[in-house]
């Protein structure tokens, strides 16, 4: 990779396959109207009226690095290190987006903007060419990519823009992160580089093995009780090799959200004797917490309107509201607020709360809506003006962190992951699954696009979290063999898997099914046809022992595949075992015919099983 500066402060990025052109920088979205711009090795110097900014560039280890540094240009907003480079070889682009739910994926780069959180892949085949930032704890980061009209040399073009909110906090020197610019030999393999020195400078925690737990939500929701997990723990005890590590009680413990220690009609002798009960039953216990929720009924919110966040005309900044019904999670709450840990007192209050409830014997935390912090703080009234949405997040998960303990693991729901970064065990990637196949009513619809789409950090960040899996046979629109292509595609991906079903009235083979999917051990697929617009999903594990292919077909319509096992998996005649189906002999290629949301499991092995694995990873 080289770098070409030119005199009128322009600059380009060249590689053997892409190139960035006629990039130049911008201040809160405008070019920057430099009164002087300076040349030198290896640095840009534009001087505004209003302080300056300049541009370090480097090559080394084949790729570019860039540094910014901003000076004297106070209360500044955005600083972009390059508007609207114009992109040569790529006509695709990966997004990846802030936090669950995405959007993050391959697109086609048309006139529609696309926003990518992090980093940004742009590619036509092989190779791919990547830019990124490895420190995201000041500032969010954040690529636009589009087609739009050339002012300059006439016709269309396709280019990208990038760089940094500081959200009007600036004064004096900034320095900004650093972004790299480099060429990858694939997409997918790319994309895990990036995030191995994206987790290294941020510190992840890659040292609990993969959660496996039950969660009170997804099936009795907040009417969870102290009678009802005593009921539930008996149940448990009846079965026969039950391995959840955890037993996490969610939303519907407290009166009022933001009064997490208080107990309720659900919960009558509090959390306490919650986590002692789960304990005594041979389980960790885990707990539900929204530490930026307040409800407006809550004992906090008449107590301390003070740590409040208030938007500009000095009113609540509401996250929420329920003036009809149902009230959400049973309470009398109309509104919800958040709590602004930019106030030294609102943050301790946190901290008390999570060193109470650690102290109470709880080993797992699932904290959630976590996304309520991250509100520009040019945009609010703060306690602290001088910090960043992302500086206050940060902060708070530092105390949160040490009120736990590195022991306790923590999943992370309904977050931005690269602030999370350091902090998270676990990270739920997608909207909530629930009792039905339909996108928009809690469907696995954008589970399924974004198991694919963030299977590059998994195990590199933290373990993928998919969503509860659903086994039961009551009480659920989901037909059976979608229940089944479900769980093993929730399995299949290698991440956290829980469930909410009251697994004593399971039929045997849902438990069995549950017995299979089990983790053990840390696996990351390959997903080998990313790029491609295809009707399927598939993954796929390798191993010298054996491999497994996972087809599933999301679409409404049946779809027809030849699957090609010499390419996948090496240049030789394969044993092949369908899951639940029969043992298929030697085989080079294998015909799938997969109805609507139907799926298929192949063992793919060098000598033939004796009988089916009882659990997935046995194979490998």
């Amino acid at each position: 990779m080289k770098y070409r500066l030119h005199e009128d402060g322009h600059w380009d990025i060249c590689g053997e396959n892409f190139s960035l052109l006629h990039a130049y920088p911008a201040v809160d979205g405008r070019a920057v109207a430099a009164v002087s711009v300076t040349v030198g090795d290896g640095v840009i110097t534009y001087r505004m009226e209003r302080g300056t900014l300049s541009l370090h560039f480097y090559e080394e280890n084949d790729e570019v690095r860039l540094d910014t540094l901003v000076s004297g240009a106070d209360g500044i907003h955005d600083v972009e290190p390059f508007l609207d480079a114009g992109i040569c070889g790529a006509d695709h682009v990966f997004i990846q987006g802030s936090g669950m739910g995405g959007p993050s994926g391959c697109r086609r780069i048309g006139e529609t903007v696309l926003a990518s959180d992090g980093l940004a892949a742009l590619y036509s085949e092989e190779p791919a060419f990547f830019v990124w930032a490895e420190d995201h704890r000041h500032y969010v980061n954040r690529y636009q990519i589009c087609e739009k009209q050339d002012g300059i040399f006439g016709g269309r073009r396709r280019c990208i823009s990038g760089g940094f909110s500081l959200e009007g906090t600036a004064k004096g020197e900034i320095p900004l992160p650093s972004l790299f610019f480099r060429e990858q030999p694939a997409l997918d393999a790319g994309l895990r580089f990036c995030a191995e020195r994206i987790a290294r400078e941020m510190g992840a925690r890659r040292t609990q093995p993969p959660a496996f737990h039950w969660c009170s939500w997804y099936y009795l929701y907040q009417n969870f009780s102290q009678e009802l997990l005593e009921e539930y723990l008996e149940g448990f005890r009846a079965e026969k090799d039950l391995p959840f590590r955890y037993v996490q009680i969610d939303a519907g413990y407290f009166p009022s959200q933001g009064d997490w220690l208080v107990p309720n009609h659900r919960f009558p002798e509090g959390l306490e004797k919650a986590a002692r009960t789960i304990r005594d039953a041979g389980y960790e216990a885990g707990v539900w917490v929204g530490p930026f929720m307040v409800g407006d009924c809550s004992g906090l919110c008449r107590e301390h309107p003070d740590w409040l966040l208030y938007n500009l005309e000095g009113r609540p900044v509401t996250m929420l509201t329920y003036y009809n019904e149902p009230k959400n999670w049973g309470q009398i709450d109309s509104n919800y607020y958040v709590l602004d840990t930019s106030n030294p007192e609102a943050l301790d209050f946190v901290g008390n709360v999570f060193r109470t409830l650690r102290g109470w014997g709880f080993t797992m935390f699932k904290t959630d809506f976590m996304r309520w912090n991250m509100h520009d703080t040019s945009k609010v009234r703060r306690y602290d003006p001088k910090l960043t949405s992302v500086e206050i997040f940060r902060n708070t998960l530092q105390v949160i962190r040490e009120a736990i303990g590195e022991e306790s693991y923590w999943l992370g729901c309904i977050a931005p992951f690269l602030p999370f970064i350091g902090y998270a065990d676990g990270m739920r990637i997608a909207g909530d699954v629930g009792a039905q196949w339909e996108e928009n009513n809690y469907g696995p619809v954008n589970m399924i696009r974004e198991i694919a789409a963030d299977n590059y950090f998994n195990h590199i960040y933290w373990q993928n979290d998919p969503d509860s899996v659903i086994l039961r046979d009551f009480d659920v629109h989901l037909l059976p063999h979608e229940i089944r292509t479900v769980a093993l595609l929730q399995a299949v991906s290698g991440g956290v898997i829980t469930t909410s079903d009251p697994i004593h009235r399971l039929p045997e083979e849902r438990k069995r099914l549950l017995h299979f999917i089990r983790p053990r051990g840390e696996h990351v697929p390959e997903i080998p046809f990313l790029k491609e617009e295809r009707r399927d999903l598939v993954m796929i594990h390798k191993s010298g022992k054996g491999n497994l292919l996972f087809a599933m077909n999301p679409t409404a319509e049946t779809v027809t595949v030849l699957y090609d096992l010499r390419g996948l998996f090496g240049e030789r005649k394969w044993h092949v075992r369908e899951y639940g189906g029969a043992d298929r002999g030697q085989m080079e290629q294998y015909l799938a015919v997969l109805k609507p949301h139907e799926s298929l499991l192949l063992f793919v092995t060098p000598d033939p099983l004796d009988a089916e694995p009882d659990n997935l990873w046995e194979v490998l």
